[in-house]
């Protein structure tokens, strides 16, 4: 079973940019899917905890229309050496041209939601099951380290990292390094 899922994982990866290539995504029409919250100075003044908002999950069968944002009205402060990587981004350099994925951080959960799945996880190490590449069971541990977002599949081999590199975010997932533009509105996509 897990050499399946294995299989299934790295054929899911290798065909990644030729998917995104031939299926481009469509950013999300709302704006406030685009809206950057403000958040509170300090955890004591916020209004609405991270821990406060239950946990969003993949839809069975991936989303096809963008789902609502999850942290929606909170207000938690990001967490010290978290980088801000909120808002709705598109890659414009690397093989995984034209993905487009929302960011949204509050405390040390971060929720990127993508390519018809949901990573809703808290940034503190502790280990949470996830949907992998290829709909694949994963379990991962996810980490502000260095001003960076490092997720590590069973928490042992790092698999994805994503940093502010000026007005670029860098997402290395795998095999793949891209480059990433924020959107400000459903027309700024290409």
């Amino acid at each position: 079973m897990i050499i399946v899922q294995v299989a299934k994982s790295l054929v899911a990866m290798l065909l990644a940019p030729i998917r995104v290539r031939r299926h481009p995504p469509r950013p999300p029409e709302g704006a406030e899917h685009y809206a950057i919250a403000t958040l509170a100075r300090s955890p004591q003044a916020a209004t609405t905890k991270a821990t406060d908002i239950p946990t969003a999950h993949t839809p069975p069968g991936r989303w096809k229309d963008w789902p609502p944002l999850v942290l929606a009205g909170c207000d938690d402060p990001l967490v010290e050496g978290a980088p801000d990587l909120r808002g709705v981004w598109q890659v414009y350099k690397g093989p995984l041209k034209g993905h487009i994925e929302r960011n949204e951080q509050a405390g040390c959960r971060v929720v990127v939601t993508g390519g018809g799945v949901v990573h809703d996880l808290s940034a503190d190490g502790s280990m949470m099951s996830d949907e992998g590449v290829g709909g694949a069971d994963i379990s991962v541990a996810v980490r502000y380290e260095n001003g960076r977002l490092n997720f590590y599949l069973n928490n042992k081999r790092r698999v994805v990292t994503r940093y502010r590199d000026g007005d670029d975010l860098v997402w290395r997932w795998g095999p793949y390094t891209n480059r990433l533009r924020r959107l400000h509105g459903p027309s700024d996509a290409r």
